[in-house]
């Protein structure tokens, strides 16, 4: 009897490529992540300070930002509060990007003053800054 097998080596090439995709979809996933942060940050120093003015005794007065601007900077508090947590390699990779300080939601969703939401200046960067890398995302 003469035999003979046929292998394929497929399933190893599969999975060097699947590796691949992961490990170049989240290196993209932290590129925007990245890019959002420092958006967001530069969106809120470069803010107008067109707003209400709130004198503080003897110090400098804080002038606000107006509607549809991002919250002009007073302590830095909140720009300072903008974190990320990285993605890792996987099938859908998640990066994220918040804040723990408890007025951000009153600014961002009832004083319209968008600075990281779908609304905000630097999310609609950040989607176009996602869309133009998007083609990083190949195996070769």
């Amino acid at each position: 009897m003469i035999s003979v097998k046929v292998q394929s080596n497929f399933a190893k090439k599969a999975d060097v490529v699947l590796k691949k995709y992961q490990v170049n979809a989240s290196r993209h996933v932290n590129r925007v992540v990245n890019d959002f942060r420092t958006n967001i940050m530069m969106n809120m120093r470069n803010t107008p300070k067109t707003g209400n003015v709130y004198p503080r005794g003897t110090s400098e007065p804080h002038i606000a930002s107006s509607a549809g601007n991002p919250p002009a900077m007073d302590t830095s508090r909140l720009v300072n509060s903008i974190q990320i947590k990285p993605s890792s390699p996987s099938i859908k990779p998640v990066g994220k990007v918040f804040t723990n300080v408890e007025y951000a939601q009153m600014l961002e969703l009832y004083m319209d003053r968008p600075f990281m939401g779908k609304e905000s200046k630097a999310y609609k960067q950040a989607k176009a800054f996602s869309r133009k890398m998007a083609k990083d995302i190949k195996v070769s």
